[in-house]
């Protein structure tokens, strides 16, 4: 009956629309579903603490790392090379949408097939891709990735060097300490409630890079624990700010399209 188990919000300031999804995922709480949720601005840790959990704080140089590589688990299937749930599809495309991002323009052919050949390299020495290793690969690209398009590594390595560099930022720059590593170990998010903290970040110019990063890494971690509804609400609050880029709207969207396979409302 209903085709799209996803929803957008729209409101003026001030007018209730926190508040209405708050009092939404506290109602649903009741059928067993859990939720998911991206908070900028830090206004879900009394929501947190009617749920008895604590919010995940993310801080630049904090103590919890998040890696928004982490792969995607496919709902039922291993995932079609290529297809939709292809996990490494799916980290492609985020690392060029992180890019476009990050640059404020659509990347060149070029540096997309630097971007693939950086990750593919990564992906061929270790079991989990990461920002660093991506980053790495860019800056110091191998023979054998530069003979899989015809050139050479020295122009291999200016195809990726713009891309590398916005990419380094969140890795070296000022806002590293957050998406630059494997994802912290222990941490509790068998609770009815996650909560991913950013309002350190709320003023920075990255917000939106910021919450792509943190919703890609909520998405890799919903479709690997979906609980025993096998339902769960991921919740973008301030929405606009990873919107305002088409290249990560775009990115956002076609991850949307999984929702209904994973049990998943956004």
């Amino acid at each position: 009956v209903v085709s799209n188990p996803n929803m957008i919000v729209f409101g003026q300031i001030g007018r209730g629309k926190s508040a209405l999804l708050k009092t939404y995922l506290w109602r649903q709480a009741v059928f067993g579903r859990r939720a998911w949720v991206v908070d900028p601005k830090g206004e879900y840790a009394g929501l947190a603490d009617l749920w008895g959990v604590r919010p995940v704080a993310l801080r630049p140089g904090g103590a919890v790392r998040l890696n928004p590589l982490d792969p995607v688990q496919a709902a039922g299937t291993n995932g079609d090379p290529g297809g939709p749930e292809d996990p490494d599809r799916r980290q492609s495309e985020l690392l060029a949408s992180l890019a476009s991002a990050c640059l404020g323009r659509p990347l060149a052919p070029r540096e997309r097939a630097a971007v693939d050949l950086a990750l593919g390299s990564v992906r061929t020495s270790t079991a989990v891709p990461t920002l660093p290793r991506v980053v790495a690969a860019l800056l110091d690209p191998g023979e054998e990735a530069a003979s899989r398009i015809r050139t050479d590594r020295a122009t291999l390595l200016e195809d990726g060097r713009d891309v590398a560099l916005e990419l380094r930022r969140l890795v070296h720059g000022d806002l590293r300490g957050m998406f630059d590593g494997e994802t912290t170990s222990g941490l509790d998010l068998s609770g009815p409630l996650v909560v991913l903290d950013l309002s350190a970040l709320y003023a920075s110019g990255a917000l939106g890079v910021l919450m792509a990063c943190a919703t890609a890494w909520l998405q890799a971690a919903v479709s690997r624990d979906r609980g025993p509804a096998g339902q769960a609400f991921l919740v973008v609050d301030e929405a606009w700010a990873i919107l305002a880029n088409l290249g990560v709207a775009r990115w956002l969207q076609a991850s949307w399209k999984l929702s209904r396979a994973h049990g998943v409302a956004n």
